[in-house]
């Protein structure tokens, strides 16, 4: 049998045999292949291809970390190779060669051994492998994750109906979406009717069965008036009404719109969020085509309606249109336009999508968790969180002075100003006046990240601690200090946006401002929590839960252990460590107890022992030994993570206990570290992705207890498995044991939940 090994490795040149088997050798990028037999490797390198590993190990492999003899380049060692055979002839020959080759022979001769014998490349691995399952196959999930990724919106498509033509046989399944009947039968657009009469509107829209909507905003979804809305008013001829602001504020319209009618919509949200400021509150949405497409494949880059248009019915409006509604940038008919052709879009996703639910099993989950809380973030984001403005300025200034007084010191321990901002002037400084040894270089010249500042602070400390310092409160003084004061509105509250569709988990995500990242590790980062306040006569109710990854782990790997020290409220960091370290409980130390739950932790993020001894600095032996315990001592963990991986190796996907699904073609990749990382997400998915649905019901059950019974309090904000609620003080003794309750019934585990809460009239103050 012929072989031709295709490599960028030039460790493969010892494979070569004539005339069976040669390399094809990529020499630089993907043009320049050189193709190689024992004549052309002998030509190339100057030694057989049996003599390879030790060439290479006398020259050395800066790529494989490993050092040569000093002095001995390409053309010395195929010189000594030829001459003497092998390293131990070239080693015994010590003596004969130059006062230089001869130190550095006998110096490294014992390494470079060890070298060689690395460097050789093994044949005598059993291998249990059918040939032909190694014939390649086209792989339909990672074409379709690159298209994807590129944009390339209807070639998912096409490239399925080649392969299907072809009858070629294919392995994982594309993400291509298939088209059913849709309730709007026209293909193109019908006619866009402006109505300008509020009893027309109203008749109109009280004879629909649904309402299939789209917003024009004056400028930012979600943060701007509507300026109108479109609806498809007639599902055979695609035609659609557009309702102009003042239209749609008429009583009458409103009327209808709130009436219990099914809403339709492309990315709701921003619409409901807005017309909430009009006091008009869209209770009814049914089906949100956004979030009925991230569902259907989490992995999008874009959910936008263009990007889903594409994706889905091949096609996507033709009008400009931009994010999740339409901008009036003053062309008011192509705006219109757009809005309607919006609507128009909207109704052809809707059965599609909703057959795509259905095939996936997941109308539960939509229905019952992602649908109500698209309205639950709409509330939220429309009241906001109240701000002292007058706090937040003053933890502005006091991080400025510091600022400017480091700036200053650091100007003066130079020897002259330069900007501290600029790489290229801090290299000049560091390493070209000051003469420092520098760390890795960039494509730009040697780095001054924060990783090589750490590395090189012994060289002059003076220096290089205050400038790490000034980065330091840099970044809190512009990322929280003028940003978070950037997005105070006129009612002083911060108004943020919460995203649906953003993690592949399901974790919901923030954005303007990232009210998720508010900094928690410093006292100087936590400081900031006490510009968030109630409002007056209130209290913040901060409740969240704890450890909720860990007692899903429990829960999914059905470990006795870990279900037993949840079940007796242990420690569970504490409980770990005696078991992972074999000592008793009470004589755990900190640094046991630290180590315990780094890896308890990094399990529900797919962390392995390279992860691990990095994040405690050690050894990548000793983090394997750790995590060896830690299967020992949780053995159902463990076989819960191989099964993990190796369900959603052959399903293609990870499913959490409610349904959600993750496709994760990495799984099928032929690149080793593309297929760990595949494996990292199956593990981590169905965890994070089980939190993130048990945290979603919460916050749907807590909403709507509070509305029900018409409480004036009100959910505020959310930080990851942590919900604020603004409670007026005569209801605290009844909405404080309701939220607690509504948390730890969210779902019912094998462990009970534990739920942490507090009050303050700051976020801080609750915190603690």
């Amino acid at each position: 049998m012929d072989v031709m090994v295709v490599t960028g490795d030039r460790d493969s040149y010892q494979l070569v045999r004539d005339p069976h088997v040669r390399v094809l050798y990529n020499k630089r990028g993907v043009s320049d292949y050189a193709l190689y037999n024992e004549s052309g490797i002998f030509e190339r390198t100057g030694v057989t291809p049996a003599q390879y590993a030790d060439y290479a190990a006398l020259r050395g492999d800066p790529s494989d970390n490993l050092a040569g003899i000093p002095g001995v380049g390409e053309k010395t060692a195929a010189k000594l190779i030829n001459q003497y055979g092998n390293i131990d002839g070239v080693i015994a020959a010590a003596n004969e060669q130059t006062p230089k080759l001869k130190a550095g022979l006998l110096e490294h001769g014992e390494r470079v051994k060890r070298n060689a014998a690395m460097m050789v490349l093994r044949r005598d691995v059993p291998l249990e492998i059918d040939l032909q399952q190694l014939a390649p196959f086209p792989d339909m999930a990672a074409a379709g994750q690159m298209f994807e990724f590129l944009e390339f919106r209807t070639m998912a498509k096409r490239l399925a109906d080649v392969v299907k033509a072809a009858r070629w046989e294919t392995r994982g399944e594309a993400v291509v979406q298939t088209q059913s009947k849709n309730s709007v039968s026209n293909e193109t657009m019908g006619a866009v009717a402006v109505v300008s009469k509020a009893d027309e509107a109203a008749t109109a829209l009280s004879g629909l069965s649904s309402l299939v909507l789209a917003a024009h905003f004056e400028s930012d979804p979600g943060r701007s008036q509507v300026l109108g809305i479109a609806v498809v008013i007639d599902a055979e001829t695609g035609n659609v009404m557009y309702i102009p602001r003042d239209i749609l504020l008429a009583p009458g319209v409103q009327n209808v719109l709130t009436s219990g009618v099914p809403i339709i919509s492309h990315d709701a949200k921003p619409m409901m969020r807005a017309l909430l400021a009009d006091s008009v509150d869209l209770r009814h949405l049914v089906l949100d085509t956004a979030i009925a497409a991230y569902l259907v494949n989490p992995s999008r880059s874009s959910y936008s309606l263009a990007a889903v248009s594409a994706d889905v019915l091949g096609r996507e409006p033709t009008t400009s249109s931009e994010s999740d509604g339409q901008f009036d940038f003053g062309g008011t008919d192509d705006a219109v336009r757009a809005c309607a052709e919006a609507a128009f879009f909207t109704a052809l996703l809707a059965p599609v999508l909703t057959e795509q639910l259905k095939e996936i099993h997941n109308e539960s989950l939509y229905a019952d968790i992602e649908n109500p809380l698209v309205r639950v973030l709409a509330k939220m984001e429309h009241v906001g969180i109240a701000v002292d403005r007058a706090a937040l300025e003053g933890i502005r200034d006091r991080l400025t002075e510091e600022t400017v007084a480091l700036t200053s010191s650091l100007h003066d321990i130079a020897g002259r100003p330069f900007n501290l901002n600029s790489p290229t002037q801090l290299r000049e400084i560091l390493y070209t006046e000051h003469g420092l040894s520098p760390g890795k270089k960039t494509k730009t010249g040697f780095s001054t990240d924060a990783a090589t500042l750490e590395k090189i602070r012994d060289q002059w400390p003076e220096f290089v601690d205050p400038l790490l310092r000034y980065r330091e409160v840099e970044k809190l003084r512009s990322t929280y200090g003028e940003g978070l004061l950037g997005e105070v509105a006129a009612d002083s509250r911060i108004h943020a946006t919460f995203n649906q569709t953003v993690a592949r988990t399901g974790r919901l995500s923030s954005d303007k401002p990232n009210l998720h990242n508010i900094p928690v590790r410093t006292d100087e980062g936590r400081v900031f929590r006490t510009a968030f306040v109630a409002s007056k006569g209130c209290s913040l109710l901060v409740a969240d839960y704890n450890q909720i990854e860990l007692r899903c782990i429990a829960h999914l790997a059905n470990d006795p252990g870990l279900i037993g020290a949840f079940a007796a409220g242990q420690d569970i960091h504490q409980a770990t460590a005696a078991r992972v370290f074999g000592v008793r409980s009470e004589d755990v130390t900190h640094d046991q107890r630290s180590k315990a739950k780094m890896v308890s932790y990094g399990l529900a993020y797919g962390m392995e022992a390279y992860g691990l001894s990095q994040r405690l600095a050690i050894g990548v032996d000793e983090a394997s030994g750790i995590l060896n315990a830690y299967f020992e001592a949780f053995p159902n963990v463990k076989q819960y993570m191989d099964e993990a991986i190796q369900t959603a190796r052959q399903t293609g996907y990870t499913e959490t206990l409610f349904g959600r699904r993750r496709q994760i073609p990495e799984l099928l990749s032929d690149n080793f570290r593309v297929r760990q990382a595949g494996e990292r997400q199956a593990m981590n998915a169905a965890i994070q992705g089980l939190a993130a649905d048990i945290f979603k019901i919460a916050l749907v059950r807590i909403d709507a207890l509070l509305e029900d019974q018409k409480f004036e309090s009100r959910i505020v904000l959310q930080v990851h498995d942590e919900v604020i609620v603004e409670v007026p003080e005569h209801e605290r003794e009844v909405v404080g044991p309701l939220v607690l309750d509504t948390m730890r019934g969210a779902a019912n585990l094998s462990v009970p939940f534990e739920v942490h809460a507090a009050w303050g009239e700051t976020w801080a103050a609750a915190k603690g």
